[in-house]
């Protein structure tokens, strides 16, 4: 019975991880994450603004126009994620995300050949690292910024000057 009130235990620490984490979600990261977007829309806006594109707004992002050149970048929601679909004349497209930087993460451990109590405390073992390596990257959070092929980038300029040089 000790065996299942330790699971107990490590379930309801777990659970208080991941309610901490929605809390700081809602309080920290989000607004954080927002201010990230717009920095990256307005680093985008004024280089193109520079190079000579006119821009128009729109409700995902921004529509870039300069001669026969139309650049789309649209931007979609996920969890923890905000995807930006860069699109040039609707021939090229590539997406650029900005997620939750989560590099200090504590890394699940792989062990083989358990017997069937010693593996389910070793995935509990592991969820809880998983939810404390959350609510410490939540705590104060930053955001890097990755590419289809994941190239990673650690600020707006840096990916505007990757794509509009």
């Amino acid at each position: 019975m000790s065996n299942f009130k330790l699971l107990v235990e490590k379930q309801a620490e777990i659970d208080t991880i991941y309610q901490n984490c929605d809390d700081l979600i809602q309080s920290t990261v989000t607004p954080k994450m927002d201010e990230e977007v717009n920095k990256l829309l307005n680093a985008m806006d004024k280089k193109l603004t520079e190079q000579g594109f006119t821009i128009t707004k729109t409700s995902t992002g921004f529509i870039a126009n300069y001669q026969e050149a139309v650049i789309n970048i649209d931007k979609h929601s996920k969890n923890l994620e905000e995807c930006f679909f860069i699109n040039l004349n609707n021939y090229a497209e590539d997406q650029v995300s900005i997620v939750l930087d989560m590099t200090d993460s504590m890394v699940p451990k792989i062990s083989n050949n358990l017997d069937g109590y010693s593996e389910i405390i070793e995935q509990m073992t592991d969820k809880l690292k998983k939810a404390k390596s959350l609510e410490k990257a939540c705590m104060s959070p930053k955001f890097i910024y990755k590419t289809q092929s994941n190239m990673v980038f650690h600020s707006a300029e840096e990916v505007v000057d990757h794509y509009f040089q």
